[in-house]
Order: structure tokens, then C-alpha cells, then sequence
């Protein structure tokens, strides 16, 4: 195991670049290889070093059946294979692959043609003239959530929904349509009742006051985007921005659609060894550097080396300084952190909380700095104990259900046990609060509240039960609940029922979509990390002799089985262990088979030495 730790160790800091950073991939599969490829046809930009990599990079992805899906080994998805199809078809990319053409084809009209599609996707196609925009939602929808009289208004929605709203409502106000490709490249796709008479919607003439009023939406859009020209660094909402400067008559070569477009090419990963490319959402430097500062702090290693200073410099330096939209809600010292290494104005919990940990052996040389992240971090509680993302009570679950709104939980932001537990187990463990502050006496009510039936834990934004389990049974040990608790106890008893034969843990991307465990039959080491670390701290608390010799039988079997799955450098996985948007978007974090098992082995390792000592 000490030689296991070690080489993995070593490895991560090989990964590490000279600036510091932990750049590894943040995948979320074909569909922003496809966006980009066709925004960046439709737009007139030709860079084939792009743009044949992304392709390539789709036809690799491409199912036997001739779908694409939105994770491996998922079903086909309808948005995602239209996407892909329709990239593919602008650049002539199915020249010789007429087969898998055909079946992508009949897979498309099998599932209901172009009008099915997720908003997201007939946006793209909109653009492009393939249908009509009166095929989405009416601007009139979005235009309402700018009312001051309106109920509902757009900080009602959470921020990553709330900043494609306006250039959505921009561009479909236009009708702005590209004029590449000259004719239709789809029409073979379209199911008879839906083929419409125009190849092109003809821009809207609008009155002088309601283009004023439009102008206005452009001026909030540009006034939140980053220096780079991103909005919040996300690849989609700042495709959507220059499509919307597109429709005010801005040429491709202005400088602020040229520095947007340079931006999301930097978020282009590529691996020089293997070929592998992916253009990323986003990037995750802040979240990778985060997370592999807190892996090599669990082993025990000298913290002040080189490698890890200016791991913590660069953390440090990312603190946000700017006030964002946040402060309506929390009108604090801006002190969060984001995700991605270029989102300046956006700060969410869950970097904060990993940021906050990585730095806090560093507090006294950051300790002002430090306190005020912790400041903020506390200003973001909900008003139910728990915390959220992104925003502070953004709750208005019946907005999920809005005819505009196709995809599950893109409009509000609740509390969820996960990052309520991370929340809880931070501020307790680093000595922020006592047990008996109200905060956390209304966070644990919560997180005792949101258990489920059968003794598991929802997880928002990793996949999915094992995720949330982990991080509510964090922060009920160290809330030094007893063992005896009636929801530790039931969590115990669901650990032990999903933990597979061999040791290992595995849970499916379905678990997200049905809103159940749903089980693989194999483990992934994230998340075997986080069932083995869940068990760790049952054992750390538990008070019974024989439960707890239970549990250790338990944990060892989990670690035999990672000690056995290394590959002589690291842990590797293909499927998603992070969630964003169910049956739409799945993650899958390249750095995680790095970090969490070396957390969870690390974790094991002390705990055995001091039982050997017992």
C-alpha cells in the first residue's frame, strides 16, 4: 500500500504544471465537440486544426447502432446524435462512412425527428436555418423575467441558467439566421408533419422602442462577461453571446467575437500522447488544483515543497475580489472561489469549501484572506440550514416545470446534502464553529431531514447516492453524532447492501435520471473511495465492538480491491462520476480516479497503523 501511495503520488505531481495547476480534462462528452464545431462553421471561421480534431473526435464517439450518448455505455440521445449528425454533415465528414450515416438517420426519425430536440439543440439549429425559431419557446416567456411587475424575475433562476437566458431571448427576438450554409443540410431529417415553407426566418423588423429594450438585454449580457469575453467561462452561454453580437450587426472579425472565440479555443484539451481531444464546457483548473493539493495533504507528505507552493500561490491568487450577483442575496466581501481558472464574478460553494481546505495549513501566511472566504462561505446559507451551489435561496422548484424548460433541475438552485455536508464537515473540522452554533445546529436538522428511505443520501453534483452519502455521513462524524443514530446507522446498512462482492462500489449515471440506486455491476475507483471512505469514518465513530470489526472487513475489501486495480501509475474510469444536468450533461473529471482513492487509501493507512497499535 506505502509503495501504491507513493507511485500515485508521484504521478499526480508529474501531472502538475510548471505554473502550478492541475489542468486535467473536464469531459462532458460529444455534445461541446459538435456545438463548437458547428457554431464555428456557421460563423464562417475556418481553423481545420479545430475543428478536424473535434470532429474526429465525434466520429470516434459514434454508438454501433449509430447514435451518440451522453455517457458511455447510455442509451442514445436524440439532441446529442442530431448535433454530431449535423456537424459531421457541414463539413462533409460522413464522405465514406455512408453505413453509419444511415443508421444515424434512422435513429434520428425513429426518435421523432428534429422537433423533439432539447431547446438547446433547435438553437443551434435556428442558427443554422434548419427550422424555424417559432419552434422554441416564445421570447415573450424570457422577456417576463425582466419585468419589475412580473412574480418571477431572472435572479429567480440559477446562475448558469440565468446567463443564456438573455442572449436566448436576444436571438430568438431577431430571428437571427447565419448565411452559411446557403441551403438546407438537414431536410432528409425531417418528419413530414414538421417540414416548414421557409428556408430562412426573415429577420423580425422590430419598432425603435422594443429594439431599445433589446439593447438594453445586450447591455446586461456584455456587462458579466469575463475579460476574456467568456460568460462565466461556460462554452454554450458565451457561444450564444456571440451569436447575439452577430444579430446587432457585429462582424466575425470585431475584436470582442474575435477574443471570445481565441478564449474558447485555449478551452480545447488535447493530449499530445494518445491524440484525445475535448472541448471543454469549461475548464476545471481551480476545482483539479483544489482537489490535488487536499489528495497530497491526506498522505502525510512535507507540505512545503515547490510543487505545492505555487499549487497554493496560484489558489490564492484566484480568490475573487469582484462583487457578482451573489451580493443582492449576500451582501458580504467578495472572497469565493469558482471553477474554472477564468470566471472572475462567479463564485460557487463547492470550489470555496475545496479552496478553504487546501489553503487552511496555509492559513497564517493567508489568514485574512482565509477569513473572508469563510465570511462569505457563511453568507451563503440557505434560508432552510442547508447551502446550495451556486445561489442563495434560488428555490422556486415549480419553475422546473415552465413549458420553456426542458432539462431537469437548470432553473433553481436548492440545498442539497452534498454541499451542505461539505459545508458542515469544513466548518466543523477546521475549527470555524462550535457544534452548538445555530448554523450548524440548522444544517445538520437539514441533512438529518433530506436522508432517504432507504438510508442513503441524494449527491447534486456527483454520481449520485454514493456521492451524497459520503458527504452527509463526513458531516455527521464530525458533528460527533453517535453511531447509535438512527441515520448513521441506516446509512451503515445501505453501504453494506450496495458494496459489491469483490470490495468494490459502482453506481450508474441512471441514478441521476430515475431519482434511485441504480447499481453497475463494477466498481470505479471514485467512487470505491468514497463507499471506502464513508466506512472509515462509520468505523471512526462506531461504539460497538463487533459492528465496528464489521465495518473494517468492510473497508478492507474495498481497499483490496483498489490496491488490485492500479495500473502501476494511477486509477483510471470511463464512466461519469460527476453530475450536472440529468439525461442531458454527465461528467466525467479526468483528475478524480487521481485523487480520491489516494484521499480514501491515505485515510485507511492511518487509521490501520493506529489499530495495529490498539
Amino acid at each position: 500500500m506505502d509503495a501504491i501511495i507513493q507511485t500515485a503520488l508521484q504521478q499526480l505531481f508529474k501531472s502538475q504544471t510548471p505554473q502550478g495547476v492541475w489542468i486535467d480534462c473536464f469531459d462532458t462528452g460529444a455534445m461541446p465537440n459538435a456545438q463548437t464545431s458547428i457554431a464555428l462553421y456557421l460563423l464562417g471561421v475556418s481553423d481545420t486544426d479545430w475543428t478536424n480534431l473535434l470532429l474526429r473526435q465525434i466520429l470516434a464517439t459514434q454508438r454501433s447502432d449509430g447514435a451518440w450518448s451522453i455517457y458511455p455505455t447510455g442509451q442514445g440521445d436524440l439532441s446529442t446524435t442530431v448535433e454530431c449528425y449535423y456537424a459531421l454533415q457541414l463539413y462533409g465528414y460522413w464522405d465514406g462512412y455512408d453505413d453509419r450515416q444511415r443508421l444515424a438517420e434512422a435513429f434520428i426519425r425513429q426518435s421523432g425527428g428534429l422537433k423533439k430536440c432539447r431547446n438547446l439543440t433547435k438553437v443551434f439549429l435556428a442558427l443554422g436555418g434548419e427550422i424555424s425559431w417559432s419552434w422554441l419557446p416564445s421570447p415573450k416567456i424570457y422577456l417576463l423575467l425582466f419585468s419589475k411587475w412580473f412574480p418571477v424575475g431572472i435572479w429567480d433562476i440559477v446562475t448558469f441558467t440565468r446567463l443564456h437566458v438573455a442572449p436566448m431571448l436576444l436571438l430568438s427576438s431577431l430571428k437571427f439566421v447565419s448565411d452559411k450554409p446557403k441551403n438546407s443540410v438537414l431536410t432528409n431529417l425531417m418528419v413530414k408533419s414538421q417540414h416548414y415553407t421557409e428556408k430562412h426566418d426573415v429577420s423580425k423588423q422590430l419598432s425603435p422602442k422594443a429594439h431599445r429594450r433589446l439593447y438594453r438585454c445586450l447591455k446586461w449580457v456584455l456587462e458579466r462577461r469575463e475579460s476574456d469575453g467568456t460568460v462565466a467561462g461556460y462554452h454554450s452561454s458565451t457561444l450564444l453571446v456571440i451569436f447575439a453580437l452577430r444579430a446587432f450587426g457585429y462582424g466575425v472579425d470585431h475584436p470582442d467575437i474575435q477574443n471570445m472565440i481565441h478564449a474558447l479555443r485555449r478551452a480545447l484539451y488535447l493530449e499530445q500522447e494518445t491524440g484525445y481531444c475535448h472541448q471543454q464546457t469549461c475548464d476545471a483548473h481551480i476545482w483539479n488544483t483544489a482537489l490535488a493539493v487536499n489528495a497530497i495533504s491526506a498522505t502525510g507528505v512535507r507540505l512545503q515543497t515547490k510543487a505545492v507552493e505555487r499549487a497554493i500561490q496560484y489558489l490564492a491568487s484566484k480568490q475573487q475580489r469582484n462583487v457578482g450577483e451573489w451580493f443582492l442575496k449576500n451582501p458580504r466581501q467578495p472572497g469565493g472561489w469558482a471553477f474554472s481558472s477564468n470566471n472572475t464574478i462567479h463564485p460557487d460553494i463547492d470550489d470555496t469549501v475545496a479552496c478553504l481546505e487546501a489553503l487552511y495549513p496555509y492559513r497564517e501566511q493567508f489568514e485574512k484572506s482565509w477569513w473572508i472566504g469563510v465570511n462569505w462561505l457563511l453568507g451563503m446559507q440557505n434560508n432552510d440550514g442547508g447551502w446550495s451551489a451556486f445561489d442563495k435561496n434560488c428555490n422556486r422548484r415549480w419553475l422546473e416545470w415552465i413549458p420553456a424548460n426542458d432539462m431537469k433541475r437548470t432553473m433553481c438552485d436548492p440545498s442539497t446534502p452534498d454541499i451542505t455536508g461539505r459545508v458542515v464537515e469544513f466548518l466543523i473540522r477546521n475549527h470555524v464553529l462550535p457544534l452548538d452554533d445555530r448554523k450548524i445546529v440548522r444544517a445538520l436538522r437539514w441533512i438529518h431531514k433530506h436522508q432517504e428511505s432507504d438510508g442513503s443520501w441524494f449527491g447534486r453534483w456527483g454520481t449520485t447516492y454514493i456521492y451524497g452519502t459520503w458527504c452527509a455521513v463526513k458531516a455527521l462524524v464530525a458533528a460527533e453524532v453517535a453511531s447509535s443514530d438512527h441515520s448513521l446507522s441506516r446509512a451503515k446498512e445501505w453501504l453494506f447492501t450496495i458494496q459489491h462482492l469483490d470490495g468494490s462500489f459502482g453506481e450508474s449515471c441512471q441514478s441521476d435520471i430515475q431519482g434511485r440506486f441504480v447499481p453497475v455491476s463494477f466498481g470505479l475507483p471514485s467512487q470505491t473511495a468514497w463507499g471506502l471512505d464513508s466506512l472509515l469514518y462509520l468505523f471512526e465513530c462506531e461504539e460497538m465492538a463487533r459492528e465496528k470489526e464489521k465495518i473494517w472487513l468492510a473497508c478492507e475489501k474495498a481497499v483490496g480491491w483498489l490496491l488490485a486495480h492500479f495500473n502501476g501509475q494511477t486509477w483510471t474510469e470511463d464512466l461519469p462520476t460527476g453530475s450536472a444536468f440529468p439525461g442531458a450533461l454527465h461528467i466525467r473529471y479526468h483528475i478524480y480516479p487521481k485523487v480520491w482513492p489516494l484521499i480514501a487509501l491515505s485515510h485507511y493507512r492511518s487509521l490501520a497503523l493506529t489499530k495495529g497499535g490498539e
